[in-house]
């Protein structure tokens, strides 16, 4: 089982140029570093985790590799599905009601939470520049958070993600970059941080291209920073022989580690999801499968989705609404 330490949560720094990297350094420090915890919820089980208080800050996390041989456990509908669903709330409907006791759907999603503010800090940004032709304010957050249904005992797992935040800063050549940092309670570091975090990054270069579209100057990508309070490896997949996969990352060459996000063309697994979403609403199934729809006589090659889906969510365009926000 291995000894507990001196009970004191480490704090780690990762550094690294792309999201993979970033992953293939943070599974190597945490297995390396990390404090030996017990896994909620599985108190039985032989394995401790291993557990940090974990900064990942990647330089360039639009370039290749953003996925990692070894962390992304979903096909490419999955990924895609996810990063829409960070990004355009596709799924914000699957979430409960919580006055429905008997409602199984999901307690949250991120979308439904932080997609409202959006408006808003977008006009904080537009508002900054007329009149002083200046981004560099630290007042660009949003929260995800919300006491009301997230500190209740009713809500059994409250969201991970917990804030946003927008830093643009200017280069030698006077240029602006948007830096994008957030801030999670609890993250899965073997099977959900990369994931999460491609969706992350296409978030944070909507948003770069819609304050560009809005102010009509270049906004250049600049870092992205991940911080989580407790970033971990459970100890139940040293059951499933995790082990050898951390030896073989120690062994591993750089140039080796990541492979392509995507194996088929993102217009395509957009269609795709567009129909799932269309046969879902039609009472045909949920989540139906490429051979599901295609049985239903769905033209996948051909079926149109929200062209929005291809820029940043069109309500991010629309007036300012206090009643969306919570």
């Amino acid at each position: 089982m291995g000894k507990r330490g001196d009970g004191k949560l480490p704090s780690l720094l990762i550094e690294a140029d792309t999201l993979a990297g970033g992953w293939h350094k943070a599974m190597i420090e945490c297995y390396n570093k990390g404090v030996r915890a017990t896994d909620p919820g599985y108190q039985n089980k032989p394995f401790l985790s291993y557990d940090a208080d974990i900064n990942i800050h990647v330089s360039a996390p639009l370039e290749e590799p953003l996925k990692h041989r070894f962390a992304v456990y979903d096909d490419d509908r999955g990924i895609m599905q996810y990063i829409l669903e960070v990004t355009h709330g596709i799924h914000n409907h699957w979430k409960r009601n919580l006055n429905d006791p008997t409602d199984t759907r999901w307690g949250y999603t991120y979308n439904e939470r932080f997609a409202p503010q959006i408006p808003f800090l977008l006009a904080r940004i537009k508002q900054d520049w007329e009149k002083k032709k200046d981004l560099s304010s630290r007042k660009y957050s949003f929260a995800i958070w919300r006491p009301k249904e997230d500190v209740i005992l009713e809500q059994p797992d409250p969201p991970c993600w917990q804030r946003g935040h927008l830093r643009f800063l200017q280069d030698d050549k006077e240029e602006w970059h948007l830096n994008y940092i957030t801030e999670w309670r609890s993250r899965d570091l073997a099977k959900a941080w990369n994931e999460n975090n491609i969706a992350q990054v296409r978030l944070m270069k909507l948003i770069a291209d819609k304050t560009s579209d809005m102010l009509e100057i270049p906004i250049n990508i600049g870092a992205y920073i991940d911080k989580s309070s407790s970033l971990h490896i459970y100890g139940r997949y040293f059951e499933e022989g995790i082990e050898k996969m951390l030896a073989q990352l120690i062994k591993m060459p750089v140039a080796s580690i990541g492979m392509p996000l995507f194996m088929n063309d993102e217009t395509q697994l957009k269609r795709l999801i567009a129909a799932q979403t269309d046969a879902e609403n039609k009472g045909l199934g949920k989540n139906l499968s490429e051979s599901g729809l295609r049985e239903l006589k769905y033209d996948l090659d051909n079926f149109p989705y929200p062209k929005d889906w291809d820029s940043w969510p069109k309500e991010w365009d629309m007036p300012l609404d206090k009643s969306t926000l919570k």
